[in-house]
């Protein structure tokens, strides 16, 4: 938990990682090899770490997955390859992608999933693309949900820190993006003075999340700041990451202050032996 505090109030790079699409058919899943490939001209390498190179190599995974013990339809009605793209912001050093991509991959699909990823050096992002078959050789199926991408963003984003690459997987409503997005029909709604109940109260919604989120840092913000001088420097982190300025209602400001004033109580002289005082006379 501490590690995680340390990395989103440095504002470290946040991994993406995101399903793309898939293949319902041999036909789909031809055409996606064949564009990560760059039609054999960029290398795939698969769950054994044999690398495929060339038009024919990538047409004999095509063939391989198509007659294989678990073969692919010529028309099937659900997805029998997932599309996987991770990726990091430019600048972060490439090879450590590529690196963390394989061992992400093998981690979580190598005991029982074939796949191969590709990685792209043509944009300033690195990023790799990774085609995992959804039959596994359990024969259970792959069904990502919602709580497997962000076990995925949180496994790419620890096999890059292990390689050297500052990293963090933590959710977007955590990273204090506490915003509020007025859509453009509640604007235009108001200014011809027309109800907007529907929109209001889903900005409503999206205020208390964002309280809840504000006031969680907060109580954790007052509990370090009663630890020791490493815990009182995070409390103090935390409240400046978080910046008044940002908040957007008066009771996300007023929790705060009172944040950032009992993190700043706790580091001044004598504090303790005022706080041991304070509880003997009530």
């Amino acid at each position: 938990m501490r590690e995680k505090l340390i990395l989103t109030t440095r504002k470290a790079p946040e991994v993406m990682v995101k399903i793309s699409g898939g293949g319902k058919s041999i036909k789909q899943v031809k055409a996606h090899l064949d564009y990560i490939s760059r039609n054999g001209l960029v290398e795939l390498e698969n769950e054994d770490g044999e690398i495929i190179l060339g038009r024919e190599a990538v047409q004999d995974v095509r063939d391989e997955w198509k007659s294989g013990q678990y073969g692919l339809p010529e028309n099937g009605s659900r997805r029998e390859t997932f599309n996987i793209v991770l990726s990091m912001p430019p600048g972060t050093e490439r090879r450590a992608v590529r690196d963390a991509i394989r061992a992400f991959a093998q981690a979580e699909f190598g005991d029982n999933h074939a796949y191969v990823f590709a990685i792209h050096d043509d944009e300033a992002h690195p990023h790799g693309h990774l085609c995992v078959k959804s039959l596994g050789l359990d024969g259970s199926r792959l069904n990502p949900r919602k709580a497997d991408l962000q076990r995925w963003r949180e496994r790419f984003a620890e096999a890059l820190r292990e390689r050297g690459v500052e990293a963090n997987a933590t959710p977007r409503r955590a990273r204090a993006d506490t915003y509020i997005a007025i859509k453009q029909a509640t604007l235009h709604a108001a200014k011809r003075g027309k109800s907007i109940t529907a929109d209001a109260q889903a900005d409503r919604r999206h205020i208390g999340v964002s309280r809840a989120v504000m006031e969680g840092y907060g109580h954790i913000a007052r509990a370090l700041a009663n630890g020791d001088d490493m815990d009182k420097s995070l409390a103090l982190e935390i409240v400046r990451f978080l910046d008044p300025g940002r908040a957007n209602t008066p009771p996300i400001r007023v929790h705060l202050r009172n944040s950032i004033e009992a993190a700043k109580e706790a580091q001044r002289p004598g504090s303790e032996d005022r706080s041991r005082k304070g509880d003997l006379e009530r």
